[in-house]
């Protein structure tokens, strides 16, 4: 039984990748979401 190693090395990595990408997605909407909070606020104030 032969196991491709790079094969399962270059998968994990790609997957590794993705769920990065995604999480940093979620992080960025959540920032842009407490942006626009803040911007409410200060218009409200003014």
């Amino acid at each position: 039984m032969n196991i491709n190693y790079t094969l399962i090395i270059v998968v994990m990595l790609f997957v590794i990748l993705i769920s990065i990408q995604l999480t940093l997605n979620k992080i960025y909407l959540i920032l842009k979401d407490i942006k626009e909070i803040i911007n409410i606020k200060k218009l409200r104030n003014d």
